[in-house]
C-alpha cells in the first residue's frame, strides 16, 4: 500500500517495471556544475526499492523511474502520445524484463528534471510499460545519465545527484 501512496504523490502511477532497448541520442558537452535533485524513494514489503524523480517534459511532469540498468530511456505510449512528441523512423521490436512488444522512436527535447536540470534533446523508445494503468511515466536509462559523468542516488536522504 505504501507505495502506491508514495508513487500517487508523484503522478497517480500505481506500479514501475524495468526494461532495455536500443535508442539513440544526439551528442552534447558533458554537464560542468553537479546538481543534486530530490527523489522519492519507494520501498515494498518485499524489499524491492525503487528510486523516482520528477522529469518535466515541456513542462509536463512525467515521473520517471531512475534506472541506471537500463541502457536506454523510455517514455510509456500514453505520455508520449499526450505530450505530442515526434516519431522518429519506423516502430521497431522493444524487449525488457516484463516481455518484448512493438514501440517507436520518439524525439524528446525542452526537458528537465525537477524544473533545474536540463536534459539533452535524444531519441527514446516509446513502448507500453507493464502495470502502469494507463498513466504517463517514464524510465530514466543510462543513455541521458551517463551524460552528468556521475550520478549518486542518496536513498537515506532521497536526492540525486548529477555531474
Amino acid at each position: 500500500m505504501r507505495r502506491f501512496i508514495v508513487v500517487g504523490l508523484l503522478c497517480g502511477v500505481a506500479s514501475v517495471g524495468v526494461t532495455e532497448g536500443v535508442a539513440s541520442a544526439s551528442p552534447i558537452e558533458a554537464h560542468a556544475a553537479q546538481a543534486t535533485v530530490p527523489i522519492v524513494v519507494v520501498k515494498t514489503r518485499s524489499g524491492a526499492t525503487a528510486a523516482l524523480v520528477r522529469v518535466y517534459i515541456h513542462g509536463r511532469l512525467i515521473p520517471m523511474l531512475i534506472d541506471t540498468g537500463a541502457t536506454v530511456t523510455v517514455i510509456n505510449q500514453t505520455a508520449a502520445r499526450h505530450l505530442h512528441l515526434k516519431t522518429v523512423g519506423k516502430r521497431h521490436r522493444f524487449c525488457g524484463v516484463t516481455g518484448c512488444a512493438l514501440a517507436s522512436h520518439v524525439r524528446v527535447s525542452n526537458w528537465n528534471v525537477n524544473g533545474t536540470v536540463p536534459l539533452p534533446t535524444v531519441v527514446v523508445s516509446s513502448s507500453p510499460i507493464a502495470g502502469l494503468n494507463a498513466h504517463g511515466f517514464g524510465l530514466l536509462g543510462s543513455d541521458v545519465l551517463s551524460r552528468f559523468g556521475s550520478v549518486t542516488i542518496n536513498y537515506a536522504a532521497k536526492t540525486l545527484t548529477l555531474g
